[in-house]
């Protein structure tokens, strides 16, 4: 109620021009994301699981069997089936592109080569 008062009468306007943190701030609490409550407990809080978990033994890691060599092609065969392969136009596409990459760090290499070397025979030659 007191609260309403302050609203209607503007303090908090004054306090808010005076303080634009704040206000960033409280509008920035009241943009994070709430928790849902259960439908039965409305106010409970979350409730862990009320003990450790257990721990995982060496035996139970290596227990895994190996895959044969038929099902590795089988499985391998399955995701390359999933493979989205680019088109013609694409594939000349990224073929330009890197070439041009390629060469114009060639390019870059090279000039840094020179002018290192030149600059060593200057110093020492």
């Amino acid at each position: 109620m007191a609260q309403e008062k302050d609203d209607v009468d503007g303090d908090n306007d004054v306090e808010a021009a005076q303080d634009p943190a704040r206000t960033v701030a409280q509008a920035a609490a009241d943009n994070r994301p709430k928790r849902k409550a259960a439908e039965s407990e409305p106010e409970a809080a979350p409730s862990g699981k009320g003990k450790a978990t257990r721990r995982r033994r060496a035996s139970e890691s290596h227990a895994r069997k190996r895959t044969t060599p038929v099902a590795f092609v089988r499985e391998s065969a399955g995701e390359l089936r999933k493979v989205v392969w680019p088109t013609a136009t694409q594939l000349r596409q990224y073929f330009i592109v890197v070439l041009v990459f390629v060469l114009l760090v060639i390019l870059y290499v090279s000039a840094l080569d020179l002018l290192f070397g030149w600059g060593l025979l200057q110093i020492f030659g």
